[in-house]
């Protein structure tokens, strides 16, 4: 009778053990899923961003060919470039994650 009840206890352990660890990894799971709402949320901002700069530079573009000024425009153009590239990287770096 003692063996049994030895038994029963073991398992009464485990089934403790294994119902924490389910709720410890549901709380990871909404945790992760928050975490990638987030990020997506981030992402889609600086997807905006990205196509808000290219038209940007579109226009820069435009306005040089159209004034013919091609110092100003250019280091515009630079520096529209450098903006994109660095939104690039901050998508990319999120697309890792």
């Amino acid at each position: 009778m003692d063996e049994a009840r030895a038994i029963i206890e073991r398992l009464r352990t485990k089934v403790a053990e294994k119902v924490a660890e389910r709720n410890h990894a549901v709380a990871d799971r909404e945790k992760s899923d928050a975490a990638r709402k987030k990020l997506t949320r981030e992402k889609e901002a600086l997807e905006a961003r990205v196509l808000e700069l290219q038209e940007r530079v579109r226009v820069l573009e435009l306005t040089r060919g159209m004034v013919g000024v091609s110092g100003d425009a250019e280091a515009a153009r630079k520096r529209v470039n450098r903006l994109i590239r660095e939104v690039d990287k901050c998508i990319a770096l999120m697309n890792t994650e």
